[in-house]
């Protein structure tokens, strides 16, 4: 599949050249036959024309994809092919001579843009068909499952395990290598990282308010402000520090 899109290209680029080539040609010799161009010079004018059409469409193109208005790039293209040619032209002949041919200018003008329409139509309709040519995206019929998050923490003690239900969880602390796990109840040290802690539990259910803290939202009594510093109260009358940071995870969390 990907050599005939590559062998496509190929020829594409290979057939505009040539319309840009043999317009080129087409375009010096409608003019240069006008005030008796020699061949070489009708085949230089054509060259050059074709050139400036090239490289302009490539820029302009390349200036579509940065977001330049299509009357922009049309306005650059129809002064360059315009201009550019009648600068080498003028360039070339003799003082006498340019000005022998500098009549038929408003004639290379007036072509000029009849070929900077049809640039800009080519790209109108090359645009159309990559809209088209691409299919609208369509939604997912069977959307993600949500994921699952544990309603229970499980804890080693002694020679047990002690089974903590999620919604008993008041908050977690750090403690290097640990964490402490602290209900009502009391209070276990469990070998895990805040990090992947945060992770297992539910995002909407628990928040991060400090980088030493996870609070269960539901146990969130109010948050108090002493000096700098705020603190949020849970419900059983116990403190926690909350950052900056934490307390904007926190609003969005709690929709405040």
């Amino acid at each position: 599949m990907s050599l005939v899109v590559e062998r496509s290209g190929k020829y594409r680029i290979t057939a505009t050249a040539g319309v840009v080539l043999l317009t080129g040609l087409l375009f010096a010799y409608l003019t240069g036959s006008v005030v008796s161009f020699t061949w070489y010079e009708i085949l230089a004018d054509g060259i050059i024309m074709a050139f400036c059409m090239m490289v302009l469409g490539l820029f302009t193109q390349k200036m579509h994809a940065y977001g330049m208005p299509s009357y922009v790039q049309s306005l650059i293209f129809c002064a360059g092919i315009t201009g550019i040619p009648v600068l080498a032209v003028y360039l070339y002949l003799d003082p006498v001579p340019f000005h022998h041919f500098a009549r038929i200018i408003p004639l290379r003008v007036f072509i000029s843009v009849l070929i900077c329409l049809v640039f800009l139509l080519w790209r109108k309709s090359g645009q159309v068909q990559k809209r088209t040519a691409s299919p609208p995206r369509q939604p997912a019929v069977n959307p993600p499952a949500s994921r699952d998050y544990p309603d229970k923490v499980l804890v080693r003690t002694g020679n047990g395990i002690k089974v903590i239900p999620a919604e008993e969880l008041l908050y977690i602390q750090a403690d290097g290598d640990y964490i402490w796990l602290v209900t009502e109840e009391g209070k276990w040290l469990k070998e895990e990282t805040m990090k992947h802690l945060q992770e297992t539990l539910s995002p909407s259910g628990f928040v991060r308010i400090h980088r030493s803290f996870i609070v269960n939202v539901s146990r969130i009594s109010r948050i108090e402000r002493y000096g700098q510093q705020q603190l949020i109260v849970l419900t059983n009358g116990e403190s926690v520090r909350i950052s900056a940071s934490g307390y904007r995870t926190l609003k969005e969390a709690l929709g405040f």
